[in-house]
């Protein structure tokens, strides 16, 4: 694997196509996403009327917080974050209509970017299900949450277990893993319109 050292963005940026999660939760208290303003009479789950660059900090322990624009600006400068920007949003917008095409909706993602050589690059996995939100494009209905092919099994589990999230956590079991594989495999087949068994890192 060829790999580049990278100055890392003290950001993690997110684009959300679609109120979900944290979005959602603020959209609720406030009628803001990131401190920003939304129209009233948003569902959860609805589409946004355009994609959103979104930033949050990245934190060493504990939960990345959603941070606003200023606030961002503040950590990167305006000059950073207006590439970084532009850059994610240009990212996802094609492969939301890509994966569309196959019956998926990207409802949010997470990109990390860092410059290399001095040019701002994405770095770190982009656009599987650990860093994004997949729903099936045919159960999507706005005031819904609809099931996704993402780590929620593990989330669910982890909050059953009362685990502080500070702590080591204890053992994922061996049900609840197979559950958040047959989402990643179910969400690869969909969008490559190929047979996980086929490809050629597969092993018995």
């Amino acid at each position: 694997m060829l790999v580049r050292r990278a100055e890392m963005l003290p950001i993690e940026c997110i684009v959300r196509g679609y109120i979900a999660g944290s979005a959602w939760k603020e959209y609720r208290r406030s009628q803001t996403v990131h401190g920003a303003p939304m129209p009233p009479g948003l569902e959860e789950s609805s589409r946004l009327s355009e994609p959103r660059f979104t930033p949050s900090t990245k934190a060493d322990s504990g939960h990345d917080v959603n941070i606003s624009r200023e606030d961002a600006r503040n950590l990167v400068g305006s000059e950073l974050l207006d590439e970084a920007e532009s850059l994610c949003l240009g990212a996802y917008e094609v492969a939301a209509s890509r994966a569309l095409e196959r019956g998926i909706v990207i409802a949010d993602t997470k990109f990390e970017l860092g410059l290399i050589d001095g040019r701002l690059s994405i770095c770190d996995e982009m656009l599987t299900p650990d860093s994004s939100r997949f729903w099936s494009l045919d159960r999507w209905q706005p005031g819904t949450t609809p099931a996704s092919f993402d780590k929620q099994p593990v989330r669910d589990w982890a909050e059953q277990t009362g685990w502080d999230k500070e702590s080591t956590p204890p053992p994922v079991p061996p049900e609840v893993i197979a559950a958040t594989r047959d989402r990643y495999v179910s969400a690869y087949e969909q969008l490559s319109g190929k047979t996980f068994a086929d490809w050629w890192g597969v092993t018995e």
